[in-house]
């Protein structure tokens, strides 16, 4: 069968210029920059104009230079938004604030990308239900933001369903906003008084990792009297955190291609019209920071939290019974009857736990995995692993490999 050839419409078509204003220093962000480059690969060719770097970075092209044909946007100041109503163009808001949102603002009348924020917070109220917590509290973003809103208000909406009340944590004054080390010890002292054991929701990873410093701060043990969920699965913020951060996952990449669908149309004069398109969140993410033991003994917690935190050290039964502040004979007795396990049976655990994530999400050597975990030699770690496991730590990484 002959090739097809071009023909002279086809081969002069004009290649769409767009702009993409999401600040690629975030890995949410750089999840829809994927999604929008993946419909490009498919339906394009663009030639897209992209500025690396956070907010502060986000801009247009000269105006008086740039032939545009489409915005994608996450809008991140006034200047930017008068420019995008200057600009003409078929444009799509990613999650724009309430302010865009305004019948009386010129971007109401743009396309906008959403995500479904009342489906996350059920998800993530579902998630604490199915493991049997009791307590609940909700910690929304520093600032009055329109997703955080419909997180709190569907997360607390759910609890009611079920029987539950939900404990909100007041927004943060200026002096607070601007400095987190002052709304830390309002945090702390707020997260105290609640009835434990406690799932806090969080509006957002990096408003889980604060919650965590802020437990860390009240000496609260994490996931023992405070689990703590977060929104968005950023790996940077949540394999981070101390302990690691649970995450609501969501699709960012499908958002970008679902932005990049949109604006295709709108450029092509297919669509007309304002749409609104939500993107859906996936599973929670499980890491340490929700992965509780029912425990009710606080010497016991006490001990798991020093366990958790000083496993890699090479610690012995001796120097957990310290930190308590009890005989190892007497915190053996309290661990068996607890927790049906002896002390270094849970520091062996702790220890093999780390040794599988580092195998499976790093690069480093085995040895010095080993030497990082408390381990004599990487021989005697592959032992270890291998009775654990069940396979050997060269298998289990191939096999994790994305």
């Amino acid at each position: 069968m002959k090739e097809r050839l071009p023909t002279k419409k086809t081969a002069r078509r004009k290649i769409p210029q767009v702009a993409i204003l999401l600040e690629s220093s975030h890995e949410i962000s750089r999840g829809m920059i994927r999604g929008i480059l993946a419909y490009v690969r498919l339906y394009g060719p663009w030639a897209l104009h992209l500025e690396s770097g956070g907010w502060s970075d986000q801009k247009l092209p000269d105006l008086d230079v740039w032939r545009g044909n489409g915005i994608i946007a996450r809008v991140p100041t006034s200047k930017v938004a008068a420019d995008v109503v200057a600009a003409r163009l078929p444009t799509v808001l990613i999650d724009p604030v309430d302010a865009y949102l305004d019948p009386t603002h010129p971007l109401s009348r743009c396309s906008r990308i959403e995500c479904d924020s009342a489906e996350v917070a059920r998800r993530a109220a579902d998630y604490y239900l199915a493991n049997d917590f009791t307590h609940f509290a909700f910690v929304g973003a520093p600032s009055d933001l329109n997703w955080s809103r419909r997180r709190q208000e569907a997360f607390v909406r759910r609890l009611g369903e079920a029987g539950y009340p939900c404990a909100v944590y007041p927004a943060p004054n200026n002096a607070e906003r601007d400095n987190w080390e002052i709304e830390c010890q309002r945090m702390s002292r707020w997260l105290r008084k609640l009835e434990k054991p406690l799932a806090v929701f969080a509006a957002n990873d990096a408003r889980g990792r604060q919650v965590l410093n802020a437990c860390l701060a009240a000496g609260l043990p994490v996931p023992y009297e405070v689990a703590v969920l977060g929104v968005n699965n950023d790996v940077m913020i949540c394999e981070t955190s101390q302990p690691p951060l649970s995450s609501v996952a969501v699709d960012m990449e499908q958002a970008g291609y679902a932005a990049a669908e949109l604006l295709d149309h709108l450029m092509r004069k297919t669509q007309r019209g304002q749409q609104c398109v939500l993107f859906k969140p996936q599973d929670v993410v499980a890491r340490a920071s929700t992965q509780r033991l029912q425990v009710n003994d606080r010497l016991v917690i006490r001990a798991l939290e020093y366990i958790r935190i000083n496993a890699g050290l090479n610690i012995r039964v001796s120097d957990v019974a310290g930190h308590v502040g009890v005989t190892p004979r007497w915190l053996e007795k309290r661990f068996a009857q607890t927790l049906a396990r002896s002390v270094m049976d849970e520091i062996q655990r702790v220890r093999m736990d780390t040794v599988s994530s580092l195998v499976a999400k790093s690069c480093l050597a085995f040895a010095e995995i080993a030497r990082r975990c408390g381990f004599t030699s990487a021989n005697h770690l592959g032992v270890l692993f291998r009775q654990t496991f069940g396979t050997t730590m060269s298998a289990f990484r191939q096999q994790n490999i994305r």
